[in-house]
């Protein structure tokens, strides 16, 4: 006689569920490295730089992609996008490199706040969709701090 595998299956399908469903922690974002100019244009720049973060997680993620916005002083800089699939190692640092599209038309007045010689405050907002196996949930990518982008893009 033979026996149905269906309910090993939901057994199994069910494990692999509540196994994925784990609370998965917020990677925490170190800083921002590697800031470098790659176009510059009359109506649109594009700046590429690496997000430092830590995934304190004891599994990998897989990131499928990230946007949001970025300020500086409360004058918007640019929107940035990654949309590549990128694998983040368990317990360990990584890095997300990022493509910033500046709008010129603040331009002048933020090249005036970040040459100043002081600390600004640089502040990104938006959204990540990360997780594992075939889970995946859409996070916030939150920063906001004081920085010298003199040294940021030496």
């Amino acid at each position: 006689m033979k026996r149905s595998r269906l309910p090993s299956f939901l057994i199994l399908l069910s494990w692999f569920l509540y196994a994925s469903c784990k609370s998965v922690k917020e990677p925490e974002l170190r800083g921002i490295e590697n800031a470098r100019i790659e176009r510059l244009g009359m109506k649109e720049s594009v700046v590429t730089l690496d997000l430092h973060y830590f995934n304190p997680n004891n599994y990998r993620l897989k990131l499928k992609r990230a946007e949001g916005t970025a300020w500086l002083d409360n004058n918007s800089l640019g929107h940035f996008t990654l949309d590549t699939l990128i694998h983040i190692p368990a317990n360990a640092d990584f890095r997300l490199p990022l493509q910033l599209k500046m709008d010129m038309k603040n331009f002048v007045s933020n090249m005036r706040i970040a040459f100043g010689g002081n600390l600004v405050l640089l502040k990104v907002e938006g959204m990540a969709r990360a997780g594992k196996s075939i889970i995946y949930v859409n996070y916030p990518i939150l920063y906001e701090g004081k920085v010298d982008l003199g040294e940021l893009v030496k």
